[in-house]
């Protein structure tokens, strides 16, 4: 996760003395992202010689009223016995702060690390994972409207089809309308909270198990079918390398058998799956081409490359032509 904002020692230290964590050790800035900043920190508890580690996040995209709805949901989610970075209260029993302006908030470090393969056993792990978080959140109050959600995705690649895009035009022109049509009549598809971006870079694991998930700012409610579509995408697909995409489908059956263990998909689901992974890898093949040529000029920050999730998008479209809206692997 990428430093927008640098923190000296001082301010941190500042930051810290309204929590009960004890004397600052050490902090470092995490490298990676794209959104927010993040800072690892290192503390010795105050009754003890034991170390603790920390992540502080300044938001630095979004509304700032919609803060409280992260922090809400995280809080549910810890409650429900997910392993997340929930906002530790200070003192005062308050979760959000500010440094610099910005929105802070303090949360302890899950264990585990970012998986670099998706194996059979993690897939199927991350899949029980995601629906535990749907049916907790399936008839929560909280609701927040995504910034990115489906008609914005299909707009913007609209308009990108005529700048950036132009070379994609003869096929992509009729894809993103066939897309368009479809939204005006979307089906009854069941929704919950989404976390929206669940990478594997968002993953925390142990051996074959899922340790805790983080970075939930793309969280909203909406299509359940939508967050399978973006596991899939990027634990059960190798789509970096400059040919068609490949699909492990051992990878991909246990991320839904595992889901399954825990929540059906419904036949609305299994019917309109292929449309959802398509509408799944436009949106970050959009919102990556958004940031490409802006990211590009800007030093230390994280910017991906987003021609593989084009080359997946006109893999989905080249099996709806072949399959209609039903999958067919």
């Amino acid at each position: 996760m990428s430093v927008f904002t640098p923190l000296q020692q001082d301010e941190v230290e500042r930051f810290l003395a309204g929590y009960d964590v004890g004397k600052l050790i050490s902090y470092q800035g995490i490298q990676g992202g794209s959104e927010n900043t993040n800072y690892f920190v290192n503390t010795l508890a105050p009754t003890s010689d034991i170390q603790q580690r920390w992540v502080l996040t300044l938001i630095e995209r979004g509304p700032v009223e919609e803060l409280t709805f992260f922090v809400d949901l995280l809080d549910v989610l810890h409650k429900t016995g997910l392993s997340v970075p929930y906002a530790l209260p200070d003192g005062q029993e308050q979760r959000i702060q500010h440094i610099k302006g910005r929105p802070a908030l303090l949360q302890p470090c899950l264990m585990g690390e970012h998986p670099t393969e998706a194996t059979e056993q993690l897939c199927h792990a991350l899949g029980a994972w995601l629906a535990t978080m749907h049916t907790a959140t399936e008839k929560s109050p909280l609701k927040r409207q995504s910034d990115r959600h489906p008609h914005w995705v299909v707009t913007q690649a609209q308009s990108l089809l005529h700048s950036h895009w132009k070379t994609h035009e003869t096929w992509l022109s009729s894809a993103l309308d066939d897309l368009s049509q479809w939204l005006q009549s979307t089906p009854a598809l069941p929704v919950s909270i989404i976390h929206g971006d669940l990478f594997r870079d968002n993953a925390m694991v142990s051996k074959e198990s899922i340790t805790g998930v983080i970075d939930f700012y793309n969280a909203y409610r909406g299509w359940t079918l939508m967050d399978i579509a973006i596991c899939v995408n990027d634990w059960c697909i190798d789509i970096d390398a400059e040919k068609n995409p490949q699909v492990r489908h051992h990878k991909l059956n246990a991320l839904l058998s595992g889901y399954q263990s825990v929540r059906a998909l419904t036949d609305t689901e299994t019917e309109h799956w292929l449309v959802v992974l398509q509408l799944a890898a436009l949106r970050f093949w959009v919102s990556r081409q958004l940031a490409w040529i802006p990211g590009q000029k800007q030093q230390h920050i994280t910017v991906k490359d987003p021609e593989p999730f084009g080359r997946l998008f006109k893999y989905y479209r080249h099996l709806q032509l072949s399959h209609g809206t039903e999958l067919n692997w």
